[in-house]
């Protein structure tokens, strides 16, 4: 939940709807990521899960390399529907967990799916790019093949970066999708505060429309960054979004369990010292004592940390320098691992010397499945 809202009625309509919304969209999920695993490969139905929308980016057309995000209870469905459909050709798939997979059953279901894939096409590799090292020794102990690489090696430091010019108008900032996993209550003792919020569903729109006035409330010194559209909340640019980073003296991290979360790579590359609570999913990896602090998931301890850290005043070239020596290290590291891999496939390009990733405003590219497989399988002089 956001906070109490104003009356025992509307907390009980709020739950009802947010509960009825979850519960709809958890039977249309489970049913739709049945499919890659039951369909036919051939025939009218092998087709059901064409609709699928996967983000996939093509790091290597031949040899074929794939890097494809997943998350959810059950992984593994987006591979298992576009794999499919490249079954007689030899590929390898880069896999960026978006959720945290710390959580047995979850990694249950992987290994079990893992060894089903296997079977199913036994010229492909797969390979998670876990955010900590626990998800990787997760991965291995069901037989899967991983590596530690958090994905907030891919945010973009041509996009993130200090405007020295932007005056701080704000103590905190705080990125965090409308969904009650991100715990906004816990800025709600900060003095001035800037909110950038989107809904992506996970309420329904009245819901995502009361927690925005909610929001609004707060504080006459709290402000909502996005426009407000007919009560939402409008997108903004990656650049505006960095802009408003610059107007903050911090950067929040609240959820206890998620992704890497982008966003904290995006704070420290915009030079922001971060506070953040106690987590699960690779956000603190490249954290820093000096400015990173972890409070516990109460506002007064929030807001205490959030003035220890706007009072430090630290440089925010140091943050951002001191973060970068981090991320270039860790993305050598993986740019040798992928040069070995393109060998081992039979590539005959030079080993990596340039990041081979675009910012992750391109690198996520969604589309139904059946889009990207009919894209991987047109000849190269058609998709250069």
């Amino acid at each position: 939940m956001i906070g109490p809202v104003g009356s025992p009625l509307q907390r009980m309509l709020l739950k009802a709807a947010r509960r009825a919304n979850r519960t709809a969209d958890k039977l249309r999920l489970s049913a739709r990521k049945r499919f890659p695993f039951i369909l036919p490969s051939r025939g009218p139905l092998s087709d059901l899960d064409g609709g699928i929308q996967v983000s996939v980016h093509v790091v290597s057309r031949d040899p074929l390399v794939l890097y494809i995000p997943v998350g959810g209870p059950r992984p593994f469905y987006s591979v298992a529907a576009i794999g499919r459909r490249l079954a007689s050709r030899r590929a390898v798939f880069l896999l960026m967990p978006s959720w945290t997979l710390e959580r047995p059953a979850v990694v249950d279901q992987i290994g079990r799916d893992l060894a089903w894939y296997a079977r199913l096409c036994p010229d492909h590799e797969v390979i998670f790019l876990c955010n900590t090292e626990e998800e990787r020794r997760l991965i291995a102990a069901v037989g899967g093949t991983a590596i530690f690489s958090n994905h907030n090696l891919m945010i973009s430091e041509d996009v993130f970066r200090p405007l020295p010019d932007v005056p701080v108008e704000f103590d905190a900032v705080y990125t965090g999708r409308i969904s009650h996993t991100k715990r906004h209550y816990l800025a709600f003792d900060v003095e001035r505060l800037v909110h950038i919020a989107t809904s992506i569903g996970e309420l329904p729109p009245s819901g995502a429309r009361a927690f925005i006035r909610r929001l609004q409330a707060q504080s006459p010194l709290h402000h909502i960054a996005n426009p407000i559209v007919d009560g939402m909340t409008a997108s903004l640019s990656q650049e505006e979004v960095n802009r408003v980073y610059n107007q903050a003296a911090v950067g929040l991290c609240l959820s206890a369990a998620e992704g890497a979360m982008y966003s904290s790579m995006e704070y420290l590359m915009a030079g922001l010292p971060i506070v953040s609570t106690p987590s699960l999913g690779g956000r603190d990896v490249f954290f820093d004592p000096d400015y990173c602090l972890i409070a516990e998931p109460e506002p007064a301890a929030v807001r205490k940390a959030v003035e220890t850290l706007r009072d430090r005043a630290i440089a925010r070239e140091e943050i951002r320098a001191r973060t970068l020596e981090k991320v270039r290290a860790q993305r050598l590291e993986l740019m040798t691992y992928l040069s070995a891999l393109l060998r081992r496939m039979g590539g005959d390009a030079p080993p990596l010397s340039q990041w081979p990733f675009p910012p992750t405003s391109a690198l996520m590219r969604w589309a139904p499945v059946r889009d990207h497989a009919r894209e991987l399988s047109a000849p190269a002089s058609l998709t250069d």
